[in-house]
């Protein structure tokens, strides 16, 4: 074969969208791409009440293909890449990349790890994020649901958002004060059924302001939680105020976690100048793969103990553990377990879990293909609007 029709292999010919309605609150999109050879490769895309704008953009990637088709990856996301990206257009983007790293691998029959430089571990210890799956949010609908999980995975970590409904600037104190007591009930009973080794993480979603969480540390610490993650908008504090809280967090025996919403390499130099993690966890939905990549070796250059945040669906979780695996250092990764069947009809081969880390698939890609039968068509409207504004005149490359 010459080089040229070697080359050719690579062109993309077809981009496919589906999504998996989950529940109410979550819905799953993926991303397939058709290449020249035949090979196909997925991607995940889910950016929850967005699935509109994200079947548009494929839609419309789905006409300029059919005007010629993309050499590669750079060419391919060129058509919808545009700067400063937020949102769902950055998410499927970075999905595009993931599908195009599947698709590598399923021509070369090499596992994304491969491709990556190879597995530094085998092993990737996880937590079971089960906070989606609780219905039942009495305290003892928590540790119900977290002894269910424990069973069903062996899992040796969990995490959950205990503090429904409290907002440090919206609600008074009287119901804050409700609101924390309940949620530490809900940690105390989820604690209160796991065995000696395995670890309880709790997620606040920025829900406090540094006066509320300094005495919130204090409480978790005694209960015997690993981690507390995002207790404020770690964002709006100076470097100063960051450190304070690591530091507060730290004293009650508590390890401060968090940036899972930075996009790009300086955002997480940043991050990490403030001083103010003791782990960060981006979601390479937001970052793409190589630049996710870049982020976390960064951060263990720089002594902070890496994670990945993945609260979605079987692409993103296998990808995930495929960039655990060729980290040079890597604390935990975070699964969503326990939310729908549909994650174990999507992927269609178990995940083998041993000793609460996730054996590393070396099967081609991603190390699985979705099953198509489990999935529907993502619906768009289809609209006259450009894809992207690059090389128009006068619009500039992202107007």
């Amino acid at each position: 074969m010459s080089f040229f029709e070697t080359h050719r292999r690579f062109e993309i010919s077809e981009i496919g969208a589906y999504q998996v309605q989950v529940s109410a609150k979550t819905t799953w999109v993926l991303i397939r791409l058709t290449f020249l050879s035949g090979a196909e490769g997925w991607g995940e895309a889910s950016y929850f009440g967005a699935e509109q704008e994200l079947g548009n953009l494929a839609l419309r990637l789905q006409s300029s293909l059919r005007d010629a088709q993309a050499r590669d990856l750079a060419d391919l996301a060129s058509r919808v890449r545009q700067t400063d990206m937020g949102g769902a257009r950055g998410v499927f983007v970075s999905a595009l990349e993931q599908a195009w790293m599947d698709g590598l691998g399923q021509m070369s029959a090499a596992p994304l790890h491969c491709l990556l430089g190879g597995a530094e571990r085998r092993d990737i210890p996880f937590y079971a994020n089960i906070n989606r799956g609780i219905n039942d949010r009495s305290p003892e609908g928590f540790a119900d649901q977290a002894e269910h999980i424990l069973a069903l995975t062996g899992a040796h970590a969990l995490k959950i958002a205990p503090f429904d409904g409290l907002r440090w600037d919206r609600t008074s104190l009287a119901q804050q004060t409700k609101l924390i007591d309940l949620g530490l009930q809900r940690v105390a009973a989820v604690k209160a059924r796991l065995q000696e080794g395995q670890r309880l993480l709790v997620d606040c979603h920025a829900r406090f302001n540094p006066f509320l969480a300094e005495p919130l540390f204090r409480e978790l610490g005694a209960l015997g939680v690993f981690w507390v993650e995002e207790p404020c908008a770690m964002a709006l504090l100076s470097a100063p105020e960051q450190r304070s809280l690591r530091s507060a967090a730290n004293a009650s025996g508590l390890m401060l976690a968090g940036a899972e919403t930075v996009t790009r390499l300086e955002e997480m130099a940043e991050v990490l100048s403030c001083e103010g993690h003791d782990v960060v966890l981006p979601d390479l939905r937001m970052t793409g793969i190589a630049n996710g990549i870049a982020m976390l070796r960064l951060a263990s250059a720089r002594q902070v103990a890496t994670s990945l945040h993945n609260p979605v669906g079987p692409v993103l979780d296998a990808i995930s553990t495929q960039v655990g695996a060729a980290l040079p250092s890597f604390l935990i990764l975070e699964r969503q377990v326990g939310e729908s069947p549909k994650f174990d009809e999507i992927r269609n081969t178990p995940v083998e879990c041993v000793d609460g880390a996730v054996r590393v698939s070396d099967a081609p890609g991603l190390g699985f293909v979705p099953e198509r039968a489990a999935l529907e068509d993502l619906e768009a409207i289809g609209g006259s609007d450009a894809l992207s504004f690059s090389g128009m005149s006068g619009a500039g490359p992202d107007a």
